[in-house]
């Protein structure tokens, strides 16, 4: 993956490319991670809550068969449009919906094997001025607690929630989401360089009770060079290594 210079900034991976200049939030690497790490096993019907500039879509839908139906949902106008120019103009626009709502008024029948989401992470501290930017970075518009609460409603039976968000908001989500029945299955605790602590969890939860699987990942060596595991994460989407 790079960023072209010039006046198209786009980002380009292997398969597709996208713009996302008119989005709140940009693209980055807590969504590339989760893109690349949620599993899919046997989903049919994937849901991407926030879809922002369509990026977590669009990685699902390189690595989903072509049965499988990708939505996604973003309530921000700007973000909307440009993600859904980004999703017509890759190969897998014909597997992917988009819709301008917000989780809480998706319809109660419509049911998915899997909920993805790159989450607003700040609940707290100065909010940004600017609505469009304030409702990506914060919690205010869809608490963590809310994401996970609604998000069963539209699981089928087996279905799964995959979420990042920082360490401690990560931790926290757990234990409210073990309150309402839904079951950490899957936990990657994510470091930049092996001295820092842990800055992101990848979570995944199941609607049923299982048995836990504890990863890590580190990002960068001590010289700056992506660490071999990372490179194979995202070796089907990086253009570079």
């Amino acid at each position: 993956m790079h960023r072209k210079s010039g006046s198209d900034k786009a980002f380009y991976f292997k398969q597709f490319h996208l713009h996302h200049d008119r989005c709140s939030m940009k693209v980055g690497t807590d969504a590339i991670l989760l893109g690349a790490w949620a599993s899919i096993g046997k989903a049919q019907r994937i849901l991407d809550v926030g879809t922002g500039s369509g990026i977590i879509a669009l990685m699902l839908a390189q690595r989903s068969n072509p049965s499988v139906s990708i939505v996604g949902i973003e309530p921000d106008l700007d973000s909307f449009i440009q993600a859904s120019e980004n999703m017509a103009a890759s190969d897998w626009s014909s597997k992917m919906q988009l819709m301008n709502i917000r989780l809480q008024d998706l319809k109660d029948d419509d049911k998915f094997d899997l909920i993805v989401s790159n989450p607003p992470f700040f609940s707290a501290g100065i909010k940004p001025p600017i609505d469009q930017r304030r409702n990506a970075r914060h919690t205010h518009a869809l608490s963590h607690e809310e994401l996970v609460l609604i998000s069963t409603r539209f699981l089928r039976p087996e279905g799964r929630l995959s979420i990042v968000l920082p360490s401690n908001e990560g931790k926290t989500l757990t234990v409210y989401a073990e309150k309402i029945n839904l079951h950490c299955a899957r936990i990657c605790s994510v470091k930049t360089r092996a001295h820092k602590p842990v800055e992101r969890l990848l979570l995944e939860f199941s609607t049923q009770p299982t048995s836990k699987i504890n990863e890590e990942l580190l990002l960068e060596l001590s010289d700056g060079t992506r660490t071999s595991a990372y490179n194979a994460l995202v070796s089907n989407f990086y253009l570079v290594h």
